[in-house]
């Protein structure tokens, strides 16, 4: 299988992935072989790229150097997924298994290793920061209903979003103090430069472009680099957004210990649509923080219950019947947590 670009398709070719419509409906689909009117259609949905059948533009599998590269950057990648903080009872292990996958796929791409390495060369923190973004994007579009090859583009896009970076001096990146006014406008800028590497290569789609180009959009306008808001961001970008501030705020850094899961669902609740699509903040939300029925819990007061209901379909505002109270004693009492409302009284730990 090899990608084409829309300009270079001809007639006689055999596709070895479907072509999508605007609202993710199959048009043309695998092992069609196309004709003029094909690729007028094709031309008509403005796809950028195709997939036909064909030998495919990876890396010979005797170079050595590039294989050496391929294995390294997947092993530092499980690395960083064993780090991932998520709620508890959070069946993760598919999920893991299927983003190695397409890392692991990716990275067998020429033009595309260089880009991981890169990364990886800057700094440890921005190619592990990739790398969970990349598996909460994966979590969050599986749910969406995503999947093919609009899955392969989101990952592609959520593991990239930061390749911009790479532009971006050394010295700033590892500043260990607060970066001035004109320090952070050039950071800003690795939105756009990112943009410009991903649209550079014929291996990586439009809408994993936008990935790097939106990701600190938000959606009441408020981000940069072009202050898009609601619809005019990509549903991509929009999801990226998400699992790039949770990655970020679940995550160590030299200036600043990791938040709780449960602090940083709160806060990104808290923001709900002033900076995040509703919609997928309770995806999010609802993948994240689960307490199943029955599961006995600790309170951050020390006191004991048991998961007893839900005040919400989404199962994030678990109802617990308290059985015994932070000196131990027996008691048989009921309360709710909210993660939005952040209280006093919280989940600390779930067994």
């Amino acid at each position: 299988m090899r990608r084409v670009l829309r300009e270079s398709i001809q007639a006689g070719m055999t596709l070895a992935q479907p072509v999508y419509g605007l609202n993710g409906q199959i048009i043309l689909n695998s092992g069609i072989e196309l004709t003029e009117f094909h690729i007028s259609k094709i031309a008509e949905l403005d796809a950028r790229y195709i997939y036909i059948q064909g030998e495919s533009q990876m890396f010979d599998p005797n170079d050595a150097a590039a294989q050496h590269a391929k294995n390294e950057i997947v092993l530092a990648a499980h690395q960083a997924l064993d780090e991932v903080r998520v709620g508890k009872y959070v069946e993760t292990q598919g999920i893991k298994s299927k983003v190695l996958a397409l890392l692991d796929e990716c990275c067998m791409h020429k033009e595309i290793q260089p880009l991981f390495i890169a990364m990886q060369n800057c700094n440890d923190y921005l190619f592990n920061h990739a790398v969970c973004g990349y598996f909460f994007a994966m979590m969050t579009g599986m749910s969406c209903g995503i999947e093919g090859q609009r899955l392969r583009d989101l990952g592609l896009g959520a593991l990239l979003r930061d390749v911009g970076m790479i532009t971006i001096s050394r010295d700033i990146l590892n500043k260990p103090g607060t970066l001035t006014p004109e320090e952070m406008a050039i950071v800003k800028l690795h939105t756009e430069k990112g943009y410009e590497i991903l649209q550079r290569n014929p291996d990586i789609s439009l809408s994993s472009a936008n990935c790097a180009l939106q990701h600190h959009e938000r959606f009441n306008g408020s981000g940069y680099p072009r202050g898009a808001k609601e619809s005019s961001i990509h549903e991509f970008a929009q999801i990226t957004a998400l699992a790039d501030v949770y990655s970020s705020m679940t995550a160590n850094t030299p200036y600043r210990k990791a938040l709780s899961v449960y602090d940083t669902l709160a806060i990104m609740e808290k923001a709900g649509a002033a900076y995040f699509n509703p919609e997928l903040i309770r995806v999010f939300v609802s993948n994240v923080a689960i307490y199943p029925l029955g599961a006995v819990v600790r309170l951050n007061n020390q006191s004991i219950g048991i998961v007893n209901d839900y005040a919400d379909e989404l199962r994030t505002k678990p109802i617990i019947h308290i059985t015994q109270d932070e000196a131990g004693n027996r008691v048989n009492t009921m309360l709710t947590i909210d993660v939005a409302a952040s209280p006093a009284v919280y989940i600390a730990d779930v067994s």
